[in-house]
């Protein structure tokens, strides 16, 4: 019994610590995006590609400035393209698989247990091709949106933050209680779906964002626009609303940033959730400690060794 438990928590030691991999592989190309944009304004500063009408739509910088530095390396350019075009299509595929696997198991299996596995094979590679054209179609449509990074991200910060506030609410919080927990949820979605949804009804104005000048004054290219003007950022200029129209709240409230929706999502359900829990018995709730988060489960995820594993798991059996 010792044995399967140490071995079960030494699996779930190895999970944590592969997410704690991952969290650093993701900062490391959060890392990269960044220099990637901060070394694509230090060179175009002076030639904006977008301004001179040079590409067609912000996603093509990228591919652009790649074109532009490394055209004398022949092979490169298209090594870059080939690596961009393999890293998303291997997680398209994984994603229509999983969707796939999970349409069949829980939608159809469940339901027509008269199916043999080769019909649910069949089954599956149609679901596999139904959502492929859907990912093609949804492609052909983004074509014509436009920040749609942006729309994306937005989005995800309304729905993820109140989500993750939660979770956070339930590990954090031992008086945390239901009620709290669901009113802090549901607080949390008001306000981050009411600067969300406020944001894109009245855009920032670009005093607001204070976006970086675009200037093509080093363009040896002939534009009808002013060549020293600097130009405002295009991601502002999507709706104009006149200022005189504009409610109070569109210059401070609505002027946030998207990238900060899931931050503000996740503190209000915290916060929230906190003072409901309180104020409706949270601290007269009889909490099992067993369940409470500590050190040693945290420690516990950076034990390399058996021994370790072994005597974090035989301590509460004794």
């Amino acid at each position: 019994m010792v044995g399967h438990l140490a071995l079960t928590w030494h699996l779930y030691a190895c999970w944590c610590r592969s997410l704690y991999i991952n969290l650093v592989g993701l900062w490391a190309i959060l890392v990269c995006a960044m220099l990637c944009g901060l070394s694509m304004y230090s060179i175009y500063k002076d030639c904006d590609p977008w301004t001179a009408k040079q590409v067609s739509a912000l996603d093509q910088l990228m591919p652009y400035l790649v074109l532009d530095i490394l055209s004398d390396f022949p092979g490169v350019p298209g090594l870059f393209v080939a690596s961009a075009y393999s890293g998303t299509l291997s997680t398209v595929s994984s994603s229509i698989n999983a969707l796939a696997a999970v349409t069949v198991e829980d939608l159809i299996r469940p339901y027509i247990r008269s199916l043999s596995e080769k019909k649910l094979s069949w089954i599956s590679m149609g679901m596999s091709l139904f959502y492929g054209g859907v990912c093609i179609a949804m492609a052909a449509l983004a074509s014509l949106l436009g920040a749609l990074l942006q729309a994306a991200l937005s989005i995800f910060g309304m729905v993820g933050g109140p989500l993750l506030g939660l979770f956070a609410l339930g590990i954090l919080c031992s008086f945390a209680n239901g009620i709290g927990a669901f009113v802090g949820l549901i607080t949390g979605f008001v306000i981050s779906l009411w600067v969300g949804l406020g944001s894109q009804i009245y855009p920032p104005l670009p005093e607001r964002t204070m976006p970086l000048p675009l200037s093509t004054a080093g363009c040896n290219i002939s534009i009808s626009s002013n060549l020293t003007t600097p130009t405002e950022n295009p991601l502002t200029t999507i709706f104009s609303t006149q200022a005189a129209e504009r409610p109070v709240l569109a210059d401070h409230w609505y002027s946030l940033s998207y990238l900060y929706f899931s931050t503000i999502g996740t503190l209000t359900t915290i916060v929230v959730g906190m003072i409901i829990s309180l104020l409706t018995g949270g601290l007269k709730q009889n909490t099992d400690r067993k369940f409470l988060l500590t050190k040693e489960d945290f420690l516990s995820n950076f034990s390399w060794s058996k021994s370790e594993t072994v005597s974090i798991v035989m301590h509460p059996l004794i």
